[in-house]
């Protein structure tokens, strides 16, 4: 059977949050124009408050963890009120992915009910290399084996989240050769010796979400803090990367929405000779476009989700959602700008902040060049 309907619970959450991403509008703005650092309280206090982290953690470990569809909904409505503040949340859900997929049930009980402590607590995902790119078959970042632990060297950025975590998921390479059996991933508390956080990156999109690098310096970890079997990290990347593409398409959709309610509300109100310019067929047209991408758009990540729900194999159904996600919020924002015109040019306003964090939204979890590679491999 196909339905389209929400159940009552999705519903639900649906409201509650779409109230809560009126109050992230206002605060959006205010954290956007400061200068680059760690997440604002506000949206610590957002998270601790609404209790958030429960949402993707299991039952037994102290969460009430939704299927993968209502999380969509979850991260769409969030980033309806600020991409960034959505970000930081995403962020977090990818670094637990690896937990979720293939951690003991010792290192869930150890990490997972940490993130729902008072305050707000996030993690972060540290895959990214400044010579990687986009080449997840070997990192240079290493970890050696010594005696009942590992010693973690190397250096990983941009990280979202990376001075406010809690603690890092991170792959590194084993081995000195380029073989994939050679890396793994391991969870690395933030208290361990030899963490440094770099100055905080200074982005034109996102600043909502801040990045920063991450050094790991002769970094001691614990044999037990290995996440899966020996060799088994590229596997579990790849995994992860399915996870964060659906979801983060939730993140593209919500920003899109929000672009396009701003847009359409200053069409009907904007006269001109006593007529409002949603009647002007070039802008009416426009709406209509995109409010059908949008719509579209989000059917995508439903499938994805949907798929991801059912244990099926979905690598192909996230490339497209992150894809197409991500450049219908592009155009939304861009033609949104087009349409307020003055307005989104001379003073701080939402619609500018739309357009550069929908730019940056084409770049994370893989741009659009590797979401179509990875379509046309699974062709």
């Amino acid at each position: 059977m196909i339905a389209f309907e929400l159940s009552a619970e999705q519903k639900m959450i649906e409201l509650r949050l779409r109230r809560l991403a009126r109050e992230i509008h206002t605060i959006s703005l205010r954290i956007d124009t400061q200068p680059p650092g760690p997440i604002d309280p506000a949206y610590l206090d957002i998270l601790s408050r609404e209790g958030l982290n429960s949402l993707f953690i299991p039952k037994e470990y102290g969460g009430r963890r939704l299927d993968f569809l209502t999380l969509a909904l979850v991260i769409d409505e969030l980033a309806y009120g600020c991409a960034g503040f959505a970000s930081i949340y995403a962020a977090t859900l990818h670094a637990v992915s690896p937990l979720l997929i293939d951690g003991s049930h010792e290192q869930k009980s150890a990490y997972l009910p940490m993130l729902l402590e008072p305050g707000g607590k996030v993690a972060a995902c540290c895959i990214s290399e400044a010579k990687g790119g986009s080449d997840t078959s070997y990192f240079s970042t290493t970890a050696s084996l010594e005696g009942d632990h590992y010693i973690l060297s190397g250096a990983k950025g941009p990280v979202l989240n990376a001075a406010n975590a809690s603690f890092y998921v991170v792959w590194a390479s084993t081995s000195s050769t380029t073989h994939r059996g050679g890396i793994n991933t391991f969870i690395v508390p933030a208290e361990s010796a030899g963490i440094s956080i770099s100055e905080h990156h200074d982005k034109p999109g996102l600043r909502c979400a801040p990045t920063a690098d991450v050094l790991f310096n002769n970094v001691k970890v614990p044999v037990s803090n290995l996440i899966g079997l020996p060799g088994s990290g590229y596997h579990l990347l790849m995994q992860s990367l399915d996870w964060g593409r659906a979801l983060f398409s939730a993140i593209c959709v919500g920003l899109a929405r929000a672009a396009f309610d701003h847009t359409a509300s200053f069409a009907k109100q904007r006269m001109i000779r006593d007529r409002a310019i949603i009647h002007n067929q070039g802008i009416s047209f426009s709406l209509a476009d995109h409010s059908t991408n949008i719509c579209a758009a989000r059917l995508l990540v439903w499938r994805a989700c949907r798929m991801m729900d059912l244990d099926l194999h979905y690598t192909k159904e996230a490339s497209m959602a992150k894809l197409f996600a991500a450049r219908t919020a592009w155009e939304t924002a861009n033609d949104g700008m087009l349409i307020l015109g003055k307005q989104a040019h001379t003073s701080q306003n939402l619609m500018a902040k739309f357009q550069r964090d929908a730019q940056v939204l084409r770049i994370l979890e893989g741009t659009d060049h590797i979401q179509k590679m990875i379509i046309s491999s699974q062709i």
